[in-house]
């Protein structure tokens, strides 16, 4: 029999039901945002949606906010769930889903970048192709898959950013947390938060040639990493965080030593991103 530490009875459920209220405010926003954004004219879309829609302005500070929050809620839940070794009490592919959805997550909100078509999407956008186009064999493949932003703009982001976020939902909503459980007090005050915070703060649209050339803010530790290591290097460095978590639940008996690569991933990235605001 596996070695079982001492675990507490269960999680605290109030971070994962805080990402979950906020990912599902998102989806909301989203689907009001959908009626009026067009693909082949991202930036033109969104102006016009601020300036003619009642509440566009709102809407889109929403679906900001909310999957911001979403994300870093997500990330401290998966923390939470390594520090109480839930890894011990979860099968190989719950645990590959739970981490598996933070991967998605970001993907899900570095495709929101993309999607703005001002200067911060160009960036991300050029980042993202290429990015992907420097993986080994397979790296052209996963361009066209996931991007092929030269070949047809954002149309293929943009379909990647709806169904992934619909699979996500259905994930979520279905097999780990139901939506009637977050209707209810004090689950559906947590949703709040982005509510206030879209009425008090607005994400502005960058013009061109305005602004520093970044990237998403959760992202600025690969572009530091790009000043310094080669593109195929920072790819791999990137694509191997669901395998280092996924290696709590397949070396068990190693916990020790995985903790300490994943603590020492964390720390470099961090380290990276400090740099990029700290030197010029």
């Amino acid at each position: 029999m596996p070695y079982l530490p001492n675990l507490p009875k269960k999680l605290y459920p109030e971070v994962a039901y805080f990402s979950a209220s906020s990912f599902l405010v998102c989806i909301l926003s989203g689907m009001v945002l959908s009626f009026h954004y067009f693909p082949e004219k991202a930036l033109q879309s969104l102006v016009t949606l601020e300036a003619t829609v009642p509440f566009g302005r709102f809407f889109r500070s929403l679906h900001y906010f909310s999957a911001q929050i979403a994300l870093i809620s997500l990330f401290l839940h998966l923390l939470d769930s390594l520090r109480l070794k839930v890894y011990f009490l979860k099968s190989g592919v719950s645990w590959f889903f739970l981490g598996l959805s933070l991967f998605v997550m970001l993907y899900l909100c570095f495709t929101g970048y993309l999607l703005r078509g001002d200067e911060v999407g160009e960036l991300a956008s050029a980042i993202a192709d290429s990015l992907t186009k420097s993986f080994p064999i397979l790296g052209l493949a996963l361009n066209k898959l996931f991007f092929a932003i030269p070949e047809t703009g954002l149309h293929r982001v943009y379909l990647w950013h709806i169904f992934l976020s619909f699979l996500t939902a259905c994930g979520i909503f279905i097999f780990h947390v139901r939506i009637k459980r977050l209707v209810r007090f004090p689950q559906a005050s947590y949703a709040l938060f982005s509510i206030v915070l879209a009425l008090i703060f607005y994400p502005p649209l960058k013009p061109f040639g305005e602004v520093e050339a970044r990237g998403p803010w959760f992202f600025v530790g690969a572009q530091s990493m790009l000043k310094v290591f080669p593109q195929e290097l920072v790819f791999l460095y990137l694509l191997f965080f669901p395998f280092l978590y996924q290696a709590f639940s397949l070396f068990r008996r190693h916990e020790k030593l995985v903790f300490v690569l994943f603590i020492s991933y964390l720390l470099i990235y961090f380290v990276f991103s400090f740099l990029w605001f700290a030197l010029p």
